[in-house]
């Protein structure tokens, strides 16, 4: 059985990528996405040469911070940054076109700094496939850079994992669950500072998440059911 553990928002601030580091070199996170639009994106970047052993996705995006792409439907006027909520941008009626041409933008930023492609893509508040036509926008960029899709790929999607159900026996459960399958659990681990606590709303329980995927337990239940942590 191989298991994607991966931890959204690389660079969203330099407290949640410190988490996501130490979920890898100290538990059993092998897989993240970077937010390519972010201030601390390409610091994370540079850091990220550390874990060789950690793939590095992007965290495609439509409803945080700053657009890449000059655009007149995806951006709140009055901020220039993107709508905030997992549901605005829906109801602002977006041009497709215009997420395409984002998303590949974020894909090409990622390109750029990295000087490779990424591992796979996912997004930000699930936004790749929260519409069939922003799906099939997904899976058009997918298809052209030759990458897996959250959701769509050779791995199971299993959700269940974040807040109250950040526990070690809710990740075994999630596991025993789907024995004989290939899957990916999302996970948000990350330190917690005051830039993050005054952005997230959902803050402190990153470092709960954190401290689940470096259990000892958890991790002698990898080991002892020899399942094989990867990356896409």
């Amino acid at each position: 059985m191989k298991l994607v553990i991966n931890g959204d928002d690389l660079g969203y601030t330099m407290a949640n990528t410190m988490g996501i580091f130490q979920g890898y070199t100290d538990g059993i996170l092998r897989s993240t996405t970077a937010l390519t639009n972010s201030k601390y994106f390409e610091k994370a970047m540079d850091m990220a040469k550390n874990y060789p052993g950690l793939g590095i996705g992007v965290h495609l995006t439509l409803t945080l911070g700053k657009p890449l792409t000059a655009n007149k439907t995806l951006t709140n006027p009055e901020t220039g940054e993107f709508y905030r909520g997992s549901k605005t941008i829906w109801e602002k009626n977006p041009d497709y076109e215009e997420i395409y041409e984002e998303w590949k933008a974020q894909i090409e930023r990622y390109i750029t700094v990295a000087g490779h492609l990424p591992t796979h893509l996912d997004s930000h508040h699930h936004v790749h496939d929260a519409t069939p036509e922003a799906l099939e926008v997904a899976k058009k960029l997918a298809e052209e850079y030759n990458l897996e899709l959250r959701r769509y790929s050779q791995y199971k999607f299993v959700a269940g994992f974040g807040g109250s159900t950040a526990t070690v026996e809710t990740m075994i459960r999630l596991i025993e669950e789907n024995k004989g399958n290939d899957i990916e659990i999302m996970v948000h681990p990350g330190w917690c500072d005051l830039e993050l606590y005054r952005m997230s709303s959902y803050s402190t329980d990153r470092l709960k998440e954190l401290d689940v995927l470096c259990n000892d337990k958890l991790m002698q239940y990898i080991k002892e059911n020899n399942i094989e942590l990867c990356h896409y």
